[in-house]
């Protein structure tokens, strides 16, 4: 019974780095690159026109951007965990090829409920929509790649609780 509980701690553990750390490190990351590639065209639209409350609605913009990120990401990645907590604690699997894997079949669900469910204009859910084939296979690829990053910091986080080696 103790090691059934222990067992359980460590996918609760698992699941909760990454529903935490994934959607924060995946923002951090739609930040960067946005902000590192508008940054200079920011600073040549400013040298033309001095309008001070312009950095302002930009920052307000980029948080904005931040939070639905961190919104958006939050069931993929809670998904993710779960996926990766089991099949690291219960099979043994605790590679990160495993963890990308749990990552992109979580991608693949948010993709295909996006599909099949479009949600009201007043509804608070973010889902992709896909048109084509193509567009669902560039959707599943950019946003593979874009998580790499986060999957790989959540697994290196939770490498204690997954390669735990605790005696029954």
């Amino acid at each position: 019974m103790g090691a059934a509980l222990r067992s359980f701690g460590r996918v609760i553990g698992i699941v909760l780095i990454f529903s935490i750390v994934g959607p924060l490190a995946f923002a951090t990351l739609i930040l960067l690159i946005v902000a590192g590639f508008s940054a200079p065209l920011l600073q040549i639209a400013l040298a033309f026109v001095h309008l001070d409350g312009f950095s302002t609605v930009v920052s307000v913009a980029l948080w904005l951007l931040v939070v639905a990120t961190w919104l958006a990401s939050f069931p993929p990645s809670a998904v993710a965990g779960c996926i990766f907590a089991l099949i690291a604690v219960y099979a043994g699997v605790n590679a990160v090829w495993m963890a990308w894997l749990a990552v992109a079949l979580a991608i693949i669900g948010v993709i295909v409920l996006g599909v099949f469910i479009i949600p009201d204009e007043s509804s608070a859910v973010i889902l992709p929509s896909a048109r084509s084939a193509g567009e669902t296979l560039s959707l599943f690829a950019v946003l593979s790649v874009l998580a790499i990053l986060p999957t790989t910091l959540c697994w290196w986080l939770a490498k204690p609780l997954h390669r735990a080696n605790i005696a029954a």
